[in-house]
């Protein structure tokens, strides 16, 4: 086992209402599992959880705007203690990682390097460390493969951060079609209950992660993870 043989439980918010959030968090709670929720917006559901079991970083959406200082600091506005970030749609350069590091922000998770074994964080700029993720909920509901444990692949070695969104944990989203077909009514929680899947979908391999770490794995945050790489890394 590697030093970074770990698991770490991601939940992009983005933007969906309170009580979507707090569903994912149930099941979290349920299973006694640790995890890291990057806020697009105010939140005081996500200002009033318990700091020892989940982790608020930010999930700026720099697209919108031009002015990614003033996105950036709106955020760390809301979530003053954050340090990590992962940006909205993965958008990354060299002046983006700089803006980071001037707002005393510690790691970005913003690299997608899926089913990759063997992963572990890097250093950006000397100041920045890199948490890759391996695995996410909408590449896996439009892939058009069965909703089975075996498509978590938790049997390779290796950092595995899988990304899950409260509204597709909440709609059990099954595929393109049917996310297409909710959406119109993101923060309707009435109307997304009734459009919710049935059977496998986005919430069932959440269930079985949280499952699986409850029985075989222990539970990491982003900032366990940084927190590990700054210290085997001599950095520290």
């Amino acid at each position: 086992m590697t030093l970074f043989d770990k698991i770490c439980v991601t939940l992009d918010a983005d933007w969906a209402c309170d009580e979507v959030i707090e569903y994912s968090i149930q099941f979290l709670e349920e299973y006694d599992v640790k995890a890291t929720i990057f806020a697009t917006h105010e939140s005081s559901l996500l200002k009033s959880l318990d700091p020892k079991k989940f982790e608020v970083g930010i999930h700026p959406n720099l697209a919108a705007s031009d002015d990614y200082e003033k996105t950036v600091d709106e955020l760390l506005r809301f979530y003053p203690k954050s340090i990590g970030v992962r940006c909205h749609g993965c958008v990354q350069s060299t002046n983006i990682f700089r803006l980071y590091i001037q707002n005393g922000l510690k790691y970005d998770s913003s690299t997608y390097i899926p089913l990759r074994e063997g992963l572990y964080p890097w250093w950006r700029l000397k100041k920045l460390v890199c948490i890759p993720f391996y695995w996410a909920d909408d590449t896996m509901f439009s892939s058009g493969l069965p909703f089975e444990p075996s498509q978590l692949h938790l049997s390779k070695n290796g950092l595995k951060v899988y990304i899950f969104h409260p509204i597709h944990v909440f709609a059990n989203t099954q595929s393109e079609e049917h996310y297409r077909e909710f959406k119109p009514f993101y923060n309707q929680v009435d109307k997304l209950t009734r459009l919710r899947g049935k059977n496998g979908g986005t919430q069932t391999l959440f269930v079985e992660l949280l499952r699986h770490i409850k029985n075989n794995a222990e539970s990491y945050t982003c900032k366990d993870i940084y927190r590990e790489w700054v210290k085997s890394s001599g950095d520290e």
